[in-house]
């Protein structure tokens, strides 16, 4: 953390109740790793209480279970704790989850993962994809210059057994030049501010665009393209303005209008992608969020990861 961050952190203190202070104090005094992560996950819960089978708040503590706290809902005489409903239920071994958190937030491989924590590579391999399930993203809005782009990644059905064609090697390439169905398209877009979306496309179209960059695109945004001929009429579609740099003849900067932000981005994904020696695509949907949560952020830290994990915190839209 710089100064700057570190001096507005501090501006935020005297707005904490009570608990908050309590529960700092005691993280800065380096809580056990499992006290810690209990404590992070009992988070979830709030007072309300609310229960996840029926909605209804006020349920009371009946003890605790796997060294969670139990609760009971007077409504519907169910019992839940900080995971009921969540992709992280019934997970064991919570004293390695901020290691293993860390090992995310480090991109790291299964096999270095499950040596760093002590699990078996099954174990860390569930955990990935667990983990990476369970985190959600915050209210993401595009705004001023929008930039945006798709990037291909190579259709991959590692790991399956009854393959239609014959298997390749991992990584591997596509068998003819140019956009197939061999090649999964990645949308991605971010504005001057650093906020940056991505979305996995089914086929690069206008009315495929809009589905996804409706819901995140600024009503007076500006979305700047190169020359694909499907973004003009997603454009007109939802009512934005649009500019389109033809790269195709060399026009890379036009003004302030360039797509050069997108394209770090496109780089930056791939090279985390590489990293991993080929990704099923089945996978890649949770592979874009650990790009999110991991990669773009400055200093991603295991308790970040982890709280975003747990669902106590979305994802940084902010690189």
């Amino acid at each position: 953390m710089d100064h700057h961050d570190y001096l507005a952190w501090l501006s935020e203190i005297d707005d904490l109740s009570p608990d908050q202070r309590i529960a700092t104090v005691r993280l800065l005094a380096g809580q056990p790793s499992l006290d810690a992560v209990i404590g992070l996950l009992e988070e979830r819960i709030g007072t309300a209480r609310s229960c996840p089978h029926c909605a209804a708040g006020g349920a009371v503590i009946r003890g605790r279970s796997n060294g969670l706290k139990r609760y009971f809902c007077k409504i519907c005489s169910k019992t839940f704790n900080a995971l009921t409903g969540t992709p992280l239920a019934r997970l064991r071994h919570k004293d390695c989850w901020t290691e293993f958190a860390g090992s995310l937030s480090d991109g790291d491989t299964v096999k270095t993962s499950a040596a760093r924590c002590g699990v078996a590579g099954s174990t860390a391999f569930r955990w990935r994809h667990r983990f990476l399930r369970a985190v959600t993203a915050g209210a993401i809005k595009l705004r001023g210059i929008v930039e945006a782009d798709e990037t291909f990644v190579l259709s991959s059905r590692k790991g399956e057994r009854n393959l239609d064609r014959k298997a390749r090697r991992r990584g591997g390439k596509a068998s003819k030049r140019g956009v197939s169905h061999e090649q999964v398209p990645v949308l991605v877009a971010a504005d001057r501010s650093g906020v940056t979306f991505s979305a996995i496309l089914p086929a690069v179209s206008a009315a495929h665009l809009q589905a996804v960059l409706q819901p995140v695109l600024d009503q007076d945004a500006l979305l700047v393209t190169d020359g694909c001929t499907s973004y003009p009429p997603c454009a007109a579609a939802m009512g934005v303005s649009h500019e389109a740099l033809n790269q195709t003849a060399g026009e890379r900067v036009r003004g302030e209008l360039h797509i050069q932000t997108v394209n770090s981005r496109h780089e930056r994904l791939k090279s985390f992608l590489r990293r991993h020696r080929g990704v099923a695509t089945k996978y890649l949907d949770s592979y874009l969020r650990w790009f999110h949560l991991a990669v773009l952020p400055r200093q991603p830290t295991p308790r970040a990861v982890l709280a975003a994990a747990a669902g106590i915190l979305p994802v940084r839209p902010c690189a």
